[in-house]
């Protein structure tokens, strides 16, 4: 399967919060959240100039924010990745009602969903979501746009008592079976996605367990990890965790990339060129990580 190295920049509601944005956000601070995703987009492509294949690099983007760039994107080349899902919401729920229309819209390569699925949580709630994911499904089959599926599994109340109150504890030791079980709910509910967009373990067994329910589901199926706005070395450690998984494809880390560069262009410490550096910078390491890691690839 193609490998992917996406920029994520589909963030709503936190990237309000990196741009200082008034809750609700005014008019002024939605167009200024347009113009730094525009700085972010210029990264992507400064990236690619600089060697970062071009058959291999994707932007993902939401259309609230960013609709001028992914129509820019698709016209340019690029592998185009679209957010279908509401922001920030404990119930996956399709942003728009007319989801289908936007697919057409859109066309993009990818149409991404994040999904909160725990399976020992609330059973209703993961019928609802299921469901939702077994209509996408069906609706793509026998189309080009392929299924991009990011899953987060957030612990119960119950899941955290057994770690003892213990984040690390519960992500490296009771996350991962989780994360399988969750998969192979997903898969037995019709939905059949071709890339999953997974969060990163510090243990390749546990990362290539992951990576097997996916193909038991789906044998074309390939995951990417995701660097869930962690440091540049927690990211720098699940993606070289993760290449060791064999139908591992790529990686999509989007806030460790940019955030710190934005946040500096915000309070006037830096330049937008050298806001648009430092970004490329950054995404072009972490190419350079899934490269290496992967195959032992020099850098490009």
């Amino acid at each position: 399967m193609q490998e992917l190295y996406i920029l994520p920049f589909d963030h709503r509601g936190s990237f309000m919060k990196i741009i200082g944005a008034a809750s609700p956000p005014s008019d002024e601070d939605i167009a200024t959240a347009k113009e730094y995703k525009k700085i972010i987009y210029e990264a992507f492509k400064k990236s690619v100039k600089g060697g970062v294949p071009k058959g291999k690099a994707g932007i993902l983007v939401d259309e609230w924010l960013g609709k001028e760039i992914l129509l820019d994107a698709r016209a340019n080349g690029f592998i185009v990745c679209n957010t279908f899902e509401k922001s920030g919401q404990d119930e996956f729920e399709f942003e728009r009602k007319d989801w289908k229309r936007q697919l057409e819209e859109i066309n993009p390569d990818y149409a991404k969903i994040l999904i909160r699925y725990n399976p020992e949580g609330d059973q209703q709630l993961n019928a609802r979501q299921n469901g939702r994911l077994a209509a996408f499904t069906k609706h793509l089959k026998g189309k080009k746009n392929k299924f991009l599926l990011e899953l987060l599994v957030p612990a119960t109340d119950e899941q955290m008592q057994k770690a003892g109150g213990d984040k690390d504890k519960y992500e490296q030791e009771i996350r991962p079976e989780l994360m399988v079980r969750a998969i192979k709910e997903i898969q037995a509910s019709g939905a059949s996605p071709d890339v999953w967009k997974i969060e990163g373990l510090d243990s390749a067994r546990k990362m290539q367990a992951v990576g097997t329910q996916v193909k038991a589901g789906n044998p074309d199926a390939g995951i990417i990890i995701l660097g869930r706005g962690e440091s540049a070395e927690r990211a720098e450690h699940w993606l070289r965790i993760g290449a060791k998984v064999d139908n591992a494809i790529g990686f999509a880390v989007g806030r460790t990339v940019f955030r710190d560069a934005l946040e500096d262009y915000a309070a006037g410490k830096i330049s937008r060129s050298e806001a648009i550096g430092k970004i490329s910078d950054n995404f072009s390491f972490f190419v350079n990580v899934w490269r290496k890691a992967k195959d032992g690839r020099k850098a490009f």
